[in-house]
């Protein structure tokens, strides 16, 4: 069956995180249907090797490749991050992740020198950001920040708690915060809290946002490699997770706006 002969999307992410990417999805992309994998069973990556979240996403890539997508969403920062090209190419199918949306849309701003970067512990430790960002451009500095607390809190659903407010304010610390034009969050659970995040910071700073980044990226990759579906089809979105299935559907059809979001329960091992 030909690329374009195939209707799903497949997207996937550590747990919720990559709603936020799959919400964007959505608004601009009415036409197109997605099958969503959330790996709750091994949620947060974040603090995980390189080794080991590699593995997972052989895992996840072969089982979204079974359903006969056209195409693959990292919607995971920590995993896109250890992605390597290698391994991209031994997935037969166009795969996108939420690095290179992100750094594309920050060498599009002017006057931007100084570039924060949040995310989880590998994330940050990768550096890919700072490799991305600053490749041709030495005149930008790049700073990262782990915010290990911010993807338990998320998905524990305590998005609107004060503690996440003191998380924000634990990481993203005076020091920090003054000495950026811009931030990137770095993970796609993050937009869930932008808005503590948004408040928190005092001076002006542009908000890079990965899972709209994402969104808009993949809507002109669709089209100029002619993957685009015409016409809106009766098929519905799919939802799968590994893990903890009634608390990601209560999430997903209060994030999402959604009702009835049937998700089935998958072993990926």
């Amino acid at each position: 069956m030909s690329q374009n002969n195939k209707h799903y999307i497949g997207i996937f992410d550590s747990g919720l995180g990559g709603l936020t990417v799959l919400r964007e999805l959505k608004k601009i992309l009415p036409q197109e249907k997605f099958i969503y994998l959330g790996d709750t069973a091994r949620v947060p990556y974040g603090n995980k090797s390189a080794k080991t979240i590699t593995q997972y996403v052989l895992q996840i890539t072969e089982f979204l490749q079974r359903k006969n997508v056209k195409m693959i969403i990292v919607a995971c920062n920590t995993a896109s991050s250890v992605i390597s090209e290698k391994i991209k190419q031994q997935i037969n199918i166009p795969i996108v992740d939420v690095i290179t949306p992100s750094v594309l849309a920050i060498k599009k701003l002017s006057g931007i020198t100084n570039v924060g970067v949040i995310g989880t512990e590998t994330t940050i430790n990768s550096k890919q950001y700072n490799k991305k960002i600053t490749l041709n451009n030495n005149e930008v500095n790049v700073f990262g920040q782990q915010c290990s607390l911010f993807v338990p809190l998320i998905e524990e659903g305590l998005t609107e708690h004060p503690i996440t407010k003191q998380a924000v304010h634990l990481y993203l610390n005076n020091e920090f915060c003054e000495k950026i034009d811009a931030l990137i969050l770095g993970c796609t659970h993050y937009p869930m809290i932008k808005k503590a995040i948004k408040s928190h910071l005092r001076r002006r700073v542009v908000i890079i946002d990965s899972a709209i980044e994402t969104a808009q990226y993949t809507k002109k990759y669709l089209y100029t490699h002619n993957l685009e579906s015409d016409v809106k089809n009766n098929l519905k979105d799919l939802y799968y997770v590994t893990d903890k299935l009634s608390r990601f559907e209560e999430i997903a059809t209060m994030f999402l706006n959604e009702s009835n979001i049937k998700i089935k329960l998958v072993n990926l091992t």
